[in-house]
């Protein structure tokens, strides 16, 4: 009775770890569309003032540019953009 209890167990948790790793699977297709977003955003941005993001983060932070909405969603995209990689990095290596 303990080893058919046991074994009920292991399979409970093994039937739990797939249904996280396929909601964790999910997640990850949704950090991916919503990134595809960010970077064709910054994309557009960066064709339209022709300068890369990293160069116009470093002149907005510096206070160098003026307050033009774009400049305002440009770095609103370059920080969520950040944020949603982060994550999905942490999704990533936890459904390796």
């Amino acid at each position: 009775m303990g080893l058919t209890l046991k074994g009920r167990l292991t399979t409970d948790h093994l039937q739990r770890t797939d249904e996280i790793k396929t909601s964790l699977k999910r997640e990850y297709d949704l950090y991916s569309n919503a990134m595809a977003f960010y970077k064709n955003a910054l994309k557009e941005l960066e064709q339209k003032h022709q300068l890369s993001t990293q160069a116009f983060l470093k002149r907005f932070e510096s206070g160098l540019l003026g307050d033009d909405a774009d400049y305002f969603d440009w770095y609103a995209f370059a920080r969520l953009l950040a944020r949603w990689r982060k994550a999905q990095s942490a999704i990533h290596s936890a459904i390796q």
